[in-house]
């Protein structure tokens, strides 16, 4: 098959081309930045310079001519914004021919609206949530204390996120319509790369995150074995109709034993490599599940600690 993958500076680039070309497919990168700033690129086939997703038109009128020059069938998209953009816009691209390997949208109502996921759960007896209201509804709402979390309804990867300990902290964000507020949940994070088909099998892989970046990536992992999250991201995923890959993200109240779940990330993981590492192709199963085929058998793997590392590589030089 022939694939755009988008935004490949991001973590998850990397992992999901090389799974694709290890499969013999033909790959098509695209990013906002130029090619050559890119270490990825070089195993594209070919690199297209995109205009940003939020200039919904012109992104999506780029992904189109891309797509007929290129004779692609796939599209997998890297961040958030991107899914957003492609999910309404949806039906110009299956006029196309081309299979955007996204989640069905009413999954996505659920799992790109922080207030509707928690709304969903708030009172499941198997799913945690912490306490959420408006911004605008803070003052009527009981059962909220201080310290609280304070952010988008449709953030993505942090952004926007702001921790607030005081009322005069919380003024300060008056009029913000799209925030909502939720009770702090002080723990360890835990986040699960999850897989479901259409005909409901499916593989999970929870991982404690060791280190992360102020956005949220992991970047030294712990991959566990702990059927507790197995179980609920099942249930998740079946509550949601999930299709494909997903990542979700939990925080660990160790004084209450509980597991509360915070997000959805719609799309692969930064840290997918890390369940590829383990022994889970999670790439090759997420196509499949657009492929209309049953997902790879689950494995067994071994608790194990990895991390991500940094190199420097020439990508450039001047020639005289």
């Amino acid at each position: 098959m022939r694939f755009i993958v988008t935004a490949i500076g991001s973590f998850s680039a990397d992992c999901v081309i090389r799974k694709l070309k290890q499969s013999g497919h033909y790959i098509v990168g695209c990013d906002i930045y130029e090619g050559c700033w890119h270490a990825v690129s070089r195993i594209c086939d070919s690199f297209y310079k995109a205009p940003y997703a939020i200039e919904e038109r012109a992104y999506v009128d780029f992904l189109l001519d891309v797509s007929y020059k290129e004779k692609i069938n796939h599209i997998i998209p890297l961040t958030d914004l991107e899914v957003d953009v492609l999910n309404k816009y949806r039906k110009e691209f299956d006029s196309a021919g081309i299979v955007l390997s996204i989640q069905p949208p009413d999954c996505l109502a659920v799992a790109r609206n922080k207030e509707r996921l928690c709304k969903l759960f708030e009172n499941d007896v198997l799913v945690h949530v912490p306490k959420t209201v408006r911004l605008e509804n803070w003052s009527n709402c009981s059962g909220l204390a201080f310290p609280l979390i304070a952010k988008p309804v449709n953030g993505r990867s942090s952004e926007g996120l702001f921790k607030i300990f005081t009322e005069n902290e919380l003024m300060m964000l008056s009029g913000r319509s799209n925030y909502i507020i939720q009770q702090m949940i002080n723990g360890t994070v835990f986040t699960v790369d999850y897989v479901r088909d259409q005909n409901g099998m499916d593989f999970a892989v929870p991982r404690e995150e060791l280190l992360r970046t102020k956005n949220g990536a992991g970047t030294t992992v712990r991959v566990v074995n702990d059927k507790i999250l197995s179980d609920t991201v099942s249930y998740i995923g079946n509550k949601l109709n999930v299709c494909g890959c997903v990542n979700m993200e939990f925080v660990f109240d160790s004084k209450n034993n509980l597991f509360f779940l915070i997000d959805i990330n719609p799309r692969f993981s930064a840290g997918v490599a890390f369940t590829c590492m383990a022994g889970y192709d999670m790439v090759t199963s997420h196509i499949r599940c657009f492929e209309g085929k049953s997902i790879l058998s689950p494995v067994i793997y071994k608790e194990q600690i990895i991390t991500k590392r940094y190199i420097e590589e020439v990508l450039w030089t001047q020639t005289c």
